[in-house]
């Protein structure tokens, strides 16, 4: 068994209060929270991380409000620099007819909807805080538990037990597989494209939506007045239409300029980003739903409970929301003396995560089978919609809604 803070060979059997299995950015966040709370001693945590390295890491996650409130309250926040994010203060969307987008502004306020952070960054100052915390580089491969204990087994043939444990092991965790929970499988039949791209104009920190010809793209402002790093949702024909060009990027970039033909607004591809290549990156875009994200002693989180479409920039700002829902559902639980599996932790968290997990689920999807559609008639109602909300107050219920 790999540990990375003990270098003496452990036990073929370890004990741990709690155990954090997936070593991205919800598993980091999850540890991190656990340790900073008066719940347990650094001594009392696990922390699973399969030593799964991303080269030449240039991707980037949108922060809102109350996820960076989180962060600095975690001594976060305060450790990046200015040029490791980017402040977001404007938020527009265009429907595919593209006449008045939806606009949140708060250009003209000190309040910013959130901000752009380089996922390497983060990870980094997160991993720093967690040198005193047990590590093990190992793939779970079975699990059992009785009335006392869960117990995890490696890949290496090791095995440690917990009295529960947080899963974040990602949209294809294997952990939910082997405790069998049941998982609901949206099958979108879209491609994620993302990348880095140059447009013509200052992005003043305007975060973008557009729901183009090609697919639903949304446009993150990145670093220096121009730059701004793409998310794209194709149809798997059209993907596969776009990688068989000469220059994807460039026929990425005409679309673009296509569709903001009225703004003047021109694009052109970006070789290398911090001096690294800027290559594209792909991921298939289907999408989990978990009705009950627990099971004996163990609790889902972050992807591994839910995975939403890209398209509003949700899904670790609600992996972050499930982090701080376990914590305070294990401390409402411990003042009464309960077992870290009690019954009343597990409930307590799904009654709390289920039904803001499906209010966000149910506007991603609005948004994309929308938007998506090749109706005239769906695109025309919807466009009339865009003008009318626009000019209401009922808009903010989104923006207070991606807030929860």
């Amino acid at each position: 068994m790999k540990s990375l803070t003990n270098k003496q060979p452990l036990p073929q059997e370890h004990f741990y209060k709690i155990c954090v299995v997936g070593g991205g950015m919800t598993g980091a966040i999850m540890a991190l929270l656990l340790k900073k709370s008066k719940l347990f001693n650094t001594n009392d945590i696990a922390w699973i991380m399969p030593n799964i390295k991303i080269p030449n890491d240039l991707r980037t996650t949108f922060y809102n409000e109350e996820s960076i409130e989180l962060l600095s309250k975690l001594n976060i926040w305060r450790d990046l620099k200015k040029s490791d994010y980017t402040n977001v203060k404007k938020i527009q969307v265009f429907g595919k007819k593209n006449t008045t987008p939806l606009i949140w502004n708060n250009s003209n306020k000190e309040q910013n909807f959130g901000a752009v952070v380089k996922n390497k960054v983060m990870l980094d100052s997160i991993f720093s805080k967690l040198d005193d915390i047990q590590k093990f580089e190992n793939f779970v491969t079975n699990t059992t538990c009785d009335n006392f204990e869960r117990t995890l087994y490696f890949n290496d043939k090791h095995y440690i037990k917990t009295n529960l444990v947080l899963c974040a092991d990602g949209k294809n965790s294997q952990l939910r597989k082997l405790l069998l929970i049941k998982t609901i499988l949206k099958k979108t039949g879209h491609i994620a494209i993302s990348g880095f791209l140059e447009q013509s104009k200052d992005h003043k920190l305007t975060a973008t939506q557009a729901f183009t010809e090609l697919g639903p793209i949304g446009l993150l402002p990145f670093e220096n007045k121009n730059k701004i790093n793409f998310v794209l949702s194709v149809e798997e024909t059209k993907y596969n239409n776009i990688l068989s060009k000469n220059n994807p990027e460039q026929y990425i970039c005409e679309k673009l300029e296509n569709f903001f033909s009225n703004f003047n607004l021109n694009f052109k591809p970006i070789k290398k980003i911090n001096n690294l290549n800027n290559n594209l990156s792909s991921w298939p875009l289907d999408l989990n739903f978990i009705i009950n994200p627990t099971a004996n002693r163990a609790m889902l989180i972050g992807d591994a409970a839910h995975s939403i479409h890209p398209l509003a920039g949700q899904g670790l700002n609600l992996a972050m929301r499930d982090c701080v829902s376990v914590l305070n559902s294990i401390e409402e639980s411990s003042k009464f003396g309960n077992d870290l599996g009690d019954i009343s932790i597990l409930n307590s968290y799904k009654k709390d995560r289920l039904s803001k997990t499906i209010a966000m689920t149910a506007i991603t999807d609005f948004l994309f089978y929308g938007f998506a559609s090749n109706s005239n008639i769906a695109q025309t109602i919807l466009s009339k919609g865009m003008e009318t909300l626009n000019k209401s107050k009922l808009k903010n219920i989104f923006s207070k809604l991606a807030a929860k």
